[in-house]
């Protein structure tokens, strides 16, 4: 069925459905229901699409890449009265010394100009983020086993609203493998940024985030201080 003899069998304009088709422009709750009796969808999927535009009006996931992810994390380490973070293979961007970034950077196959522009960027965002709140972050065994020497040490000294601990690999569940970081601000209210290399994707669904939350207390369960560990 082409799109004008849809937009005249719904009873609307052929222009505003393209719109909705291309996602330009977001159809109304009742007109969504509307196209979904139409086109006789089962209930699963009814329920579904309807959930899915009844999120719209109040977003709940979003993803940010390149400098705008960044000045986002910012603000919201800015307001934040707590930071909890789970770095299970790398060690996070604050505490990484410029031998470690390089070493990260080279395995990525940067390419040399981009990885000097890369370093310069990191080093002025680590002197930009100091701490405020409380923040405690979770390294995996993995993570510091690759660290070189003891950055770790001068680096964590010079944060004191930092609490640093170590996750046994025993103790890192198969399905817990990207780094997240949990913001709560004010209120007791909670947003997940999963951190990749290219991009960050915010997660402010209750059910997810309580999900992460209770992914952190219990890794947080198994580790012990930064200071008691011994490297293999």
């Amino acid at each position: 069925m082409g799109l004008r003899r849809l937009a005249d069998k719904l009873g609307v304009q052929a222009q505003m459905l393209s719109l909705w088709e291309t996602g330009k422009r977001p159809p109304a709750l009742e007109e969504v229901a509307h196209i979904l009796g139409f086109l006789q969808v089962d209930a699963t999927e009814y329920d579904r699409v309807m959930q899915l535009r009844y999120r719209l009006d109040s977003p709940n996931l979003f993803e940010i890449s390149g400098a705008d992810s960044f000045a986002l994390q910012r603000i919201f380490e800015d307001i934040a009265v707590r930071v909890l973070e789970w770095a299970p293979h790398i060690i996070p961007e604050l505490l990484q010394t410029p031998d470690y970034t390089r070493a990260i950077l080279h395995g990525r196959a940067v390419l040399p100009d981009d990885l000097d522009q890369e370093l310069f960027a990191r080093q002025v965002r680590q002197l930009d983020r100091r701490p405020t709140c409380p923040q405690t972050i979770l390294l995996g065994e993995p993570a510091v086993q690759a660290d070189f020497g003891s950055q770790l040490n001068g680096a964590a000294a010079s944060h004191r609203h930092l609490n640093l601990k170590i996750v046994p690999a025993s103790a890192c569940e198969a399905g817990v493998i990207e780094p997240f970081r949990i913001y709560e601000t004010a209120g007791k209210v909670f947003t997940v940024a999963l951190l990749h290399f290219h991009n960050t994707v915010f997660v402010t669904e209750p059910d997810a985030v309580e999900r992460y939350r209770s992914t952190f207390r219990k890794l947080e369960l198994d580790a012990f201080e930064y200071q008691a560990f011994e490297p293999r």
